[in-house]
């Protein structure tokens, strides 16, 4: 019984200095990933768009319609009855049970973070329709890019979506607001995969300056104020 008991107790032991050294790994790299920096920032380009955050989710913000590309062409104005004027259109991917399940912080329950950080979990893409583009300030930066790389970066926002009959696959009755929709979208997100390492590796694609491996928001929009 006591060989049981310390047998039992030394397996605990492991475990706890397992959690330990987890969460501390996950700390250095949570922080430090986005302290370092790569890539460059562009006074001018061919084309502006945008990095947006709410203080913990990002998007990329890009023009509705350029000399490049119409994003009505992949994302159907039909599912945004409530929109007037298409000019710019704010993309970010996450955690679907999050996105759905989580309209307010309030709304956030115990089962849905547990889901969302330590399970890979379902994906959707969420897109926002706006009416004028949008204002520069520590939560909207500005970057500029060439063809070659908003060429890359399309590609790269398209293929996070999953189609169904050669279209976007709506996941209806969803939104927000008027303006905003739901679509499923490719890939798993767990705690080395959140939605803003989907933004960072947008960035990083197109070598806009971003945190190295940037799992939070600050970790990218940092590298706008400096």
């Amino acid at each position: 019984m006591k060989k049981a008991v310390k047998t039992v107790g030394r397996y605990a032991y492991y475990a706890i200095e397992f959690f330990i050294a987890f969460v501390v790994v996950y700390f250095h790299v949570f922080v430090g990933g986005g302290l370092i920096a790569v890539g460059d920032l562009k006074k001018d380009g061919d084309i502006q768009l945008f990095v947006k955050t709410n203080g913990v989710h990002t998007d990329l913000c890009l023009p509705v319609k350029s000399a490049y590309f119409d994003w009505e062409t992949v994302i159907p104005t039909t599912d945004y009855p409530g929109v007037n004027q298409f000019k710019y259109v704010s993309i970010g991917w996450g955690d679907k049970g999050f996105f759905l399940d989580t309209p307010e912080w309030s709304d956030l329950t115990f089962k849905t973070a547990v889901n969302a950080a330590f399970l890979p979990s379902g994906t959707a893409m969420h897109v926002i329709y706006h009416e004028k583009a949008p204002r520069e300030s520590k939560s909207v930066a500005p970057i500029f890019i060439s063809e070659e790389e908003y060429t890359l970066l399309i590609d790269y926002i398209c293929n996070s979506f999953i189609y169904k009959n050669e279209k976007i696959d709506l996941i209806p009755n969803k939104g927000y607001w008027r303006n905003d929709n739901f679509y499923e979208a490719n890939g798993n997100y767990h705690l080395f995969k959140t939605c803003n390492a989907w933004t960072n590796n947008a960035l990083k694609l197109i070598g806009v300056k971003t945190g190295v491996f940037a799992l939070s928001s600050d970790g990218i929009m940092r590298h706008f104020q400096e």
